[in-house]
């Protein structure tokens, strides 16, 4: 789920950026036919520059994510070498070169060989500050890994000077079923300039990269309450492979001038209090798919529930929905299970509807993925881990999760964290006491984490702050 789902294309991706006050700017589309490789010799190291192996260990667009977003927000330059050398097909491909293109536009940094094919990328970062930016990958590759990558520097992004925050969203960016609603907490603070919005466009149920439902339910529901994250995201469009042409708007506000991340703690589940099967279809698939997705789902939930100690009158909500016209681009369907605990843990597992694999395979095996979370008694899922390292290292304090055995993207986000932020980590297998919330699987881990304390700036033209 954390990996990127890649496909080749003959348009380019692009970042619209409107912010600062100052008037819209578009920054460079890739070329259509992808260059050869950017070499090392041509990206010299400038003073300050760390350097990093872009195929070490994941070896993929994870590392790239992580680098540009930490390199933005300690206004800290980088260059990437050996980027995704291990691939089939090396190099940046197009959603790579619109993420990155979205960082640098976030931070108005200069970013030197983002061109699809290129194996080597510089990025001098400038100032991040409150704004909002349209990218569009213009293929199926996913935009929830834009996302991704942009939520942790719009959190250390300077208020924006003037009121306005530097205007609205373009009229590109409006997309179906983008008129007036009523006003919420976060619309009224980009108004005040002290949040971003991003116009994120591409594959938001992708392949090899986490559904926008995912985000929605899991990961930011847990930001919000342990780090006490203002964002939401939402879902205008579907969009699949192999066109993509879904849309999102993530609205983020920004750290008060000074603040720093408090460090996060999962190391209680407490019991499972609920669990959430959504299921959904869209364009020429027939709705009993979505049924059926979600029958098969349910019915593997309740099966699961004595193994995973999970008491059978636990709560199972079901939800299905036909997406109409105007809410999808494309066929497609998938299903999202998700479960919560007494002690504030959310876990989450999704199946992506694939030609030729019945309904009731892909309902049966999310919902087995979910289940064995929960057996196991850890207080993140697998995908959860790696996208807390980030946070974990710039927040104050020591950080500590209790999972399953960290995965190999987890162990990469530690190590590029680790180098860029001074950041302390550890991975270590659980005490015997933790062990005992288990009721099977393998063993827990602790992922340990000193955070570097980074403090968010001051308004744009105002003294103070630190980066």
């Amino acid at each position: 789920m954390s990996e990127e789902h890649a496909q080749p294309t003959r348009q380019s991706p692009a970042v619209h950026s409107k912010g600062g006050g100052g008037g819209k700017r578009h920054r460079p589309a890739a070329p259509a036919a992808a260059p050869a490789a950017t070499s090392d010799v041509a990206l010299e190291l400038p003073p300050g520059c760390q350097q990093i192996d872009g195929s070490i260990l994941e070896g993929g667009g994870q590392i790239l994510r992580n680098a540009s977003a930490l390199s933005a927000i300690l206004r800290l330059p980088i260059k990437v070498d050996r980027i995704r050398a291990g691939r089939d097909k090396p190099g940046l491909r197009p959603q790579h070169t619109t993420g990155l293109q979205l960082i640098a536009a976030l931070c108005d940094g200069q970013l030197r060989g983002g061109e699809v094919g290129s194996s080597c990328i510089k990025l001098q970062p400038g100032r991040l500050v409150c704004s909002h930016h349209l990218a569009d990958t213009r293929t199926a590759g996913s935009c929830m890994l834009l996302a991704q990558s942009a939520l942790p520097c719009l959190l250390f992004a300077a208020a924006a000077a003037g009121p306005d925050g530097g205007g609205a969203v373009g009229p590109a960016a409006a997309g179906p079923g983008a008129g007036p609603k009523p006003a919420t907490a976060l619309q009224s603070a980009v108004q005040a300039g002290t949040t971003s919005q991003l116009d994120l466009r591409g594959g938001t149920d992708a392949a090899m990269a986490p559904p926008a439902g995912y985000m929605q339910h899991v990961l930011l529901p847990v930001l919000r309450s342990r780090l006490g994250v203002q964002a939401e995201m939402e879902l205008l469009r579907r969009g699949f492979f192999p066109r993509g042409q879904g849309q999102v708007i993530l609205s983020v506000q920004r750290l008060p001038p000074g603040a720093c991340l408090p460090a996060i703690d999962l190391t209680e589940r407490g019991e499972i209090t609920g669990i959430v099967i959504q299921a959904f279809t869209a364009g020429r698939l027939v709705p009993t798919i979505g049924d059926r997705l979600a029958a098969a789902a349910h019915k593997e939930v309740k099966a699961c529930m004595p193994r995973c100690g999970v008491p059978r009158d636990t709560p199972v909500s079901i939800e299905v929905v036909q997406e109409p016209g105007e809410r999808a681009f494309g066929d497609g369907c998938g299903v999202l299970v998700t479960a919560r605990s007494s002690a504030g843990c959310v876990f989450g597992a999704s199946g992506l509807g694939e030609r030729g694999v019945p309904a009731e395979a892909i309902g049966q095996r999310a919902a087995e993925e979910l289940m064995d979370a929960l057996a196991s008694g850890a207080c993140t899922d697998q995908w959860l881990q790696d996208q807390l390292i980030i946070f974990m290292a710039l927040a104050k304090g020591r950080s500590r999760l209790l999972t399953g055995e960290p995965t190999l993207h987890t162990r990469t986000a530690c190590m590029v964290a680790a180098q860029l932020t001074g950041a302390r980590f550890s991975i270590s297998k659980a005490p015997q006491k933790q062990q005992q919330q288990r009721y099977g699987g393998a063993e827990l881990w602790l992922v340990e984490c000193e955070g570097a304390g980074v403090a968010a700036p001051a308004a744009v033209g105002e003294a103070g702050g630190s980066v």
